[in-house]
């Protein structure tokens, strides 16, 4: 999406006399603002596809242990997830268990960002997540909640975000709209010191797609003047029935309905899409091994299902959840298969990572794959807030 584009001299003159007083009413008491929408009459041309690329999510506060040590197809790193302090606190920390002063020093964070950066692996970070309250939740005003995220961003020198919203987060209306402006002003402001900011959300999605509320919270990103890089659908949003399709088939149909949704929605809000259409702006983040349900298996058969579906389809992007689990669980995690330490079921270290990972990458995005985060200390259970499944 591009800026607004000028009224056309034949729009219908209740228009411009609608337009022409808002605006009027703006500059001259700096309280009402002409929605960018109102002033588009066209789609803009269509912004071209970014680089594609496959990238894990790693629980920092859980500890990347022995789940990173190999070698992977990766060619970056989610790292997730930044939450409020507290309910009422606007302070971003890791998973409400450190600070951002506390991360550099209990798990070398800072250290390790710097690392990756200057080997050119990409790093992202994500905010949100299953647990804790997402900063638009806790921040009250819209200036006070940009200068949350960019604290986190320019700690770490990102230039790419990723919105993880499922829950409260998803279904607080005011909090998304407090979101949206904010991420709006977070990326004008990078934008004049002549930097890109990427901005993805992440939203749950089942066999027919979003919700309203997902749908809702692209819809306000958009009216908002969000320069959305794209939508990331987390699969397997429903449970799998006796008899039904597999895990891998059923995050086909979610990707697809998705698609369309998609595709409605920039329809309907006048915003154009790259060359390739939806496609081209979505993600698909699975969630491996055994899920909350235990009885509900991501296997290496439905990843490679996925990575040959978003192959065909030249989606943007491809992650999983999540690097930490990316391994069989040890005798002394048997008990809790579906944890957020382990795959819960037999395999290689590494292996999903493998799978998905297959195909994009250095010769797909053309860099290396990124030095891993794997020396990490693990944090101790007295500190670590782990993230079960989301």
């Amino acid at each position: 999406m591009t800026a607004p584009s000028s009224a056309r001299a034949d729009r219908p003159r209740g228009w411009t006399v609608l337009i022409g007083a808002l605006v009027a009413l703006t500059v001259a008491t700096g309280i009402v603002a002409v929605p960018w929408f109102l002033l588009q009459d066209r789609a803009a041309p269509a912004p071209p596809a970014g680089p594609r690329w496959f990238g894990g999510y790693v629980d920092v506060t859980a500890g990347v242990g022995t789940a990173g040590t190999t070698d992977s197809a990766g060619d970056a790193e989610v790292l997730a997830f930044v939450v409020a302090a507290a309910p009422q606190t606007c302070a971003p920390t890791w998973g409400g268990a450190y600070s951002l002063a506390e991360a550099g020093h209990a798990l070398d964070l800072d250290h390790l960002v710097e690392r990756a950066r200057q080997g050119g692996g990409p790093v992202a970070i994500s905010f949100g997540g299953p647990r804790g309250t997402e900063l638009a939740g806790a921040c009250v005003s819209v200036g006070a909640l940009a200068d949350a995220y960019g604290a986190v961003l320019d700690r770490y020198a990102v230039t790419t975000m990723d919105l993880d919203l499922s829950g409260p987060a998803l279904d607080d209306a005011t909090a998304g709209e407090r979101r949206a402006h904010a991420v709006a002003q977070l990326q004008a402001g990078h934008r004049a010191r002549g930097i890109d900011l990427a901005v993805w959300i992440t939203l749950p999605a089942g066999r027919d797609g979003l919700d309203t509320d997902g749908l809702r919270s692209i819809r306000q990103m958009q009216q908002a003047g969000v320069q959305l890089t794209g939508v990331n659908a987390m699969t397997g949003d429903d449970a799998a029935s006796p008899g039904g399709p597999s895990p891998g088939d059923a995050a086909v149909s979610a990707l697809t309905a998705v698609h369309d949704q998609l595709g409605r929605l920039y329809d309907e809000l006048n915003v154009a899409l790259p060359a390739d259409g939806a496609w081209a702006i979505m993600g698909a983040t699975p969630t491996i091994g055994r899920t909350g349900g235990h009885d509900e298996v991501f296997g290496l058969d439905d990843a490679a299902t996925v990575n040959a579906f978003a192959q065909r389809q030249r989606l943007a992007r491809l992650s999983m959840w999540s690097v930490n689990r990316d391994h069989a669980c040890a005798a002394e995690d048997s008990a809790d298969p579906a944890s957020g330490g382990c795959s819960g079921i037999p395999q290689q270290d590494g292996a999903f990572a493998s799978v998905l990972g297959r195909g994009w990458g250095a010769g797909e995005a053309g860099r290396g794959a990124p030095p891993r985060l794997a020396s990490a200390p693990t944090p101790s259970p007295s500190t670590s807030a782990a993230e079960p499944d989301p």
